[in-house]
């Protein structure tokens, strides 16, 4: 097998072991998603700072943070 070739079967099962590419796609969604999804809610606002927990955004911690940021906003009606 070419040197090349090698290298790059290497890097591939580099990746898969590691998943990356899933860590990635989890970290692009995070991005695209989470916080313009917040300030459209008007949950967010431009200069918040969000904390990351260093894990990836669920559909069920999208969920809860919406809700507990609404439960926030409501709470003195």
């Amino acid at each position: 097998m070419e040197p090349s070739r090698n290298r790059e079967r290497e890097a591939r099962e580099y990746l898969e072991k590691h998943k990356i590419m899933e860590f990635l796609n989890l970290l692009t969604s995070a991005l695209l998603f989470f916080r313009p999804a917040l300030k459209t809610l008007g949950l967010c606002t431009a200069d918040e700072v969000l904390k990351d927990d260093g894990h990836a955004i669920t559909l069920e911690k999208f969920r809860d943070e919406v809700e507990k940021r609404f439960r926030a906003i409501w709470s003195p009606f």
